[in-house]
């Protein structure tokens, strides 16, 4: 395996301190094998743009930020250039020694309650990948797809390990059965999570006589009792009347 090495900075604004409940901050990393690097910037755990190392232009992640704040991806160039030269004194450091590879977390459930026939959305939630190298397919009854889902970046959690998530615009369907695979060098083999619509099981005509005749058989016990109850009660009263005369 040819060696990787990823970096990851963060830089808190001045302004913010550890004990605010939203922080925003800047991270990068920057490795030998694709994606090379990465840029990009966080608010709360949210990613609000990064930078395209091939187009060197900035990537707004929401729509219309974009009018009202600006960035300069020059400035983003110059740390992954910074990071490169770091690397390269990394490896010959330790003696091009691999990093560790860990084995990811993957999770699937949909975006919102699923109701047959209307449009939902599957995420496919990937966490603890490092190094920051995967491969994801999205698959629909045995059968790859090749449109219709989007990605995040590579996005920083606080243990240096990195978090992604897949997005894939669906309709349910009572027999469809989609699958997300992912494929990383701390997995063994590929790991796929499986999703499909949760039919109730039919209940068999068998089954509900059974039932309707435990029900009839209690009702008639029930009934039982109640007349020898009845009767039992009639006799006490007759054997009561009979010692007061």
């Amino acid at each position: 395996m040819l060696l990787l090495c990823a970096l990851l900075a963060l830089a808190l604004k001045p302004s913010d301190a550890v004990t605010v409940d939203y922080f925003d901050y800047s991270a990068l990393f920057y490795q030998t094998r694709r994606p090379t690097g990465e840029y990009l910037f966080d608010y709360n755990g949210n990613e609000l743009f990064h930078v395209d190392l091939d187009s060197k232009s900035v990537v707004w992640t929401l729509p219309g930020l974009s009018e009202h704040e600006s960035f300069d991806p020059q400035g983003a160039l110059q740390d992954i250039n910074v990071a490169r030269y770091n690397l390269d004194i990394g490896i010959k450091r330790s003696n091009s020694t691999a990093a560790t590879n860990i084995p990811p977390l993957v999770n699937l459930y949909s975006s919102k309650p699923v109701v047959l026939g209307e449009p939902n959305i599957l995420i496919c939630f990937v966490k603890n990948i490092f190094p920051p190298v995967m491969n994801t397919t999205w698959i629909k009854n045995g059968e790859k797809i090749e449109e219709g889902f989007t990605e995040t970046s590579y996005l920083p959690a606080q243990d240096h390990s990195f978090r992604k998530l897949h997005y894939l615009a669906f309709i349910p369907n009572e027999h469809d059965i989609y699958t997300c695979e992912i494929e990383h060098w701390g997995l063994e083999r590929p790991t796929r999570r499986v999703w499909q619509h949760d039919v109730p099981t039919p209940t068999s005509e068998a089954y509900q006589n059974v039932i309707c005749a435990l029900g009839l058989a209690v009702g008639i016990i029930g009934i039982i009792a109640g007349v020898m109850l009845i009767i039992k009660g009639m006799k006490q009263s007759a054997a009561q009347g009979r010692s007061q005369r």
